[in-house]
């Protein structure tokens, strides 16, 4: 069968990422077109041999050194046509997308799972075709940047909500560009560079927290303060504000619904978010805080409450049956009041 001298990759697709040369008998002498965009990197035996840059190659044992010591092993030397696979790599960039919707604890004090839901964009290309090939594209002929980024996808949202966890609620939504920056430089391009490839940008278009933004809804006074502050640790900014609602309740000013429900889940919270105090200091306000009155700890629909948010928090029931739950409880403990 007679064969064109010309090795080239024609008209790759806008999103092709990479192709494999269809014949696998090159001669010596042949011509190797490697365009500004790509790589050429030659197999045999499924073993990697050598990685030729962009340029017009005239195949030779010169320029194919690690090839041609592996032909006077096993064939002689000059052989032709000799066997070899040729890889072509785009090294071009390539967009991927990506989103999360999730409960995550935000902040290193805070064991409080709050709701976090983002979407956006990510830039990368291949920096390493070697690594590439052996981590994520192995022996297909062909493969689109389609795949890649969903490869990479799960990889990206796992080190992103990991990332994010680090910052408190404040710090998201007033340094979103600084949140970013650090995105880039950290975790997540570890995991882009252990497989051969390069992020270059992250663009977050969108994150929201609706738990918390349903709080500042039903009740910015008091609502989205009191969760910030678990979430930070703050225990005296806790039970400052603890203490500010016990008052208005005694004057007969009744916070809304949604205030209601962080209310009676308040000792279940402040456990999980504030550190114990250490025995060697006594001065400091026990884990349980005493200022919770005794009848929110003891009515029957306080522990149904606080049995409910368990069971959201250990994913046995869904944000919608507990949201639904919920208003039924409270419905009866203000009668009861």
């Amino acid at each position: 069968m007679s064969r064109t001298n010309v090795i080239e990759w024609v008209n790759p697709g806008p999103e092709d990422i990479l192709w494999v040369y269809p014949f696998e008998d090159i001669r010596w002498g042949s011509v190797l077109v490697v365009h500004e965009y790509e790589t050429a990197v030659f197999m045999r035996d499924g073993k990697i041999y050598d990685v030729l840059p962009p340029g017009r190659h005239v195949l030779t044992t010169q320029n194919l050194p690690l090839l041609t010591r592996a032909f006077r092993l096993v064939a002689g030397y000059g052989e032709t046509p000799f066997k070899a696979r040729i890889v072509f790599v785009s090294l071009k960039q390539f967009r991927g997308k990506f989103g999360l919707s999730t409960r995550v604890k935000l902040g290193p004090r805070t064991l409080y799972m709050t709701e976090l839901q983002s979407f956006g964009e990510f830039w990368y290309r291949v920096s390493d075709p070697v690594l590439f090939l052996t981590q994520v594209a192995g022996a297909v002929r062909e493969l689109t940047s389609t795949a890649v980024a969903d490869f990479i996808r799960n990889y990206f949202v796992e080190t992103l909500i990991q990332e994010i966890s680090k910052y408190t609620a404040i710090d998201i939504y007033t340094n979103l560009t600084q949140v970013t920056s650090r995105l880039k430089a950290g975790a997540i391009q570890d995991a882009f560079a252990q497989r051969g490839l390069e992020l270059i940008d992250v663009k977050i278009a969108g994150i929201t927290l609706p738990q918390l933004e349903r709080m500042e809804k039903e009740d910015p006074t008091y609502g989205l303060p009191l969760l910030l502050a678990i979430q930070k640790g703050d225990e005296d900014k806790v039970l400052e504000i603890v203490k500010t609602v016990e008052v208005m309740r005694a004057l007969g000013k009744s916070p809304a619904a949604g205030w209601m429900g962080a209310l009676v889940a308040m000792p279940t919270l402040m456990q999980q978010a504030i550190p114990p105090t250490q025995p060697q200091q006594p001065q400091q306000v026990p884990s349980q805080p005493p200022q919770v009155p005794a009848q929110v700890q003891e009515s029957p629909i306080v522990a149904k409450l606080r049995e409910l948010k368990k069971m959201l928090d250990e994913g046995l029931i869904t944000q919608e049956e507990y949201d639904q739950l919920r208003k039924e409880l409270l419905e009866k403990y203000r009668k009861e009041m």
